[in-house]
């Protein structure tokens, strides 16, 4: 009878010990993606109050440079930055091919991970190549779904129609833009942290080792099962495919196939802030289509 209530009592810890884990996760996730959805906020706001310059003005500009700019963003292991340029997209403040070219680049947990792995697992020569072949990717691929796009994503796109779908009551601050932009960052921090606890508590009770065992069973559709996991919003994501790559699980083109679709944040900002479900499925679609065509092509060529 003792042994069974230690048991149950030992059990009871370890199930109280992973939600706080999965909780600490997502705070810290949510806590590190804060700072730089408030900068995107601000800017939305100083461009609605801005008499020259505009979210139209800056979004025919990100035609032409904004995927190369996007790129380079994405490459920092910041989620934040791929939430960001969902809220701008979402506002009409830049195209949807500067949008999907920081989600092609954005890789979470990728670089530090590799980085901690020099020497081990992996060079620093090779550490290098897959970064700037990831930017250099996110580049064309953002022009690319420019051109892809052009004909599905149509909608009118405003930052005072954002504000509204989203009840800010933005014109009760005005003035006050760091209020308003403080107002929209935490409503969006908190749906983040709420969903990133849900993930991170599937993630721990189906277990990260059988869910890189589950990938590793389909060798011959390993790139389209990769990126297909990638489109999970959730650093933890990550993680997994780097870890299988530096340990040989996957090759070359499963690791960019599915770090090209892993937006981190960036799917769930989208789907949240931007209410056309059918232009949201086409920029997903486009999105996985794309990683797992850029897998192939890896596979074949390197």
């Amino acid at each position: 009878m003792n042994l069974f209530l230690h048991s149950t009592a030992h059990a009871h810890e370890s199930v109280w010990e992973m939600l706080c884990h999965c909780v600490t996760d997502a705070l810290i996730d949510g806590a590190w993606s804060i700072p730089i959805l408030f900068i995107a906020y601000l800017l939305m706001e100083l461009l609605e109050n801005s008499q020259k310059l505009n979210e139209a003005v800056l979004h025919r500009h990100s035609k032409k440079a904004g995927p190369i700019i996007g790129s380079f963003l994405g490459i920092i292991p910041q989620c934040g930055i791929s939430g960001a340029a969902a809220t701008l997209f979402s506002t009409g403040s830049i195209s949807v091919g500067t949008m999907l070219a920081v989600f092609f680049a954005t890789s979470d947990e990728m670089l530090p991970l590799m980085l901690s792995s020099i020497g081990k697992q992996i060079d620093l020569t090779s550490l290098l190549l897959i970064v700037l072949g990831k930017a250099a990717l996110a580049i064309v691929l953002g022009y690319m779904a420019d051109l892809i796009l052009k004909r599905f994503v149509r909608s009118q796109k405003d930052i005072h129609s954002f504000c509204e779908r989203e009840h800010c009551a933005c014109e009760e601050e005005e003035g006050n833009v760091f209020l308003s932009a403080l107002k929209h960052t935490l409503k969006i921090a908190l749906m983040l942290i709420l969903v990133n606890i849900v993930l991170n508590v599937l993630f721990e009770l189906i277990g990260m080792e059988s869910l890189s065992a589950s990938i590793l069973s389909t060798p011959v559709i390993g790139e389209i099962i990769v990126a297909l996991f990638g489109l999970i919003p959730n650093c933890s994501v990550s993680i997994i495919i780097t870890q299988s790559y530096l340990n040989g699980l996957i090759g070359l083109g499963g690791l960019f196939a599915g770090l090209l679709s892993n937006a981190g944040i960036g799917l769930l900002v989208l789907f949240r802030t931007n209410k056309n479900l059918k232009e949201n499925l086409s920029i997903t679609t486009v999105l996985y289509l794309l990683s797992v065509i850029s897998g192939f092509l890896i596979n074949i060529f390197v």
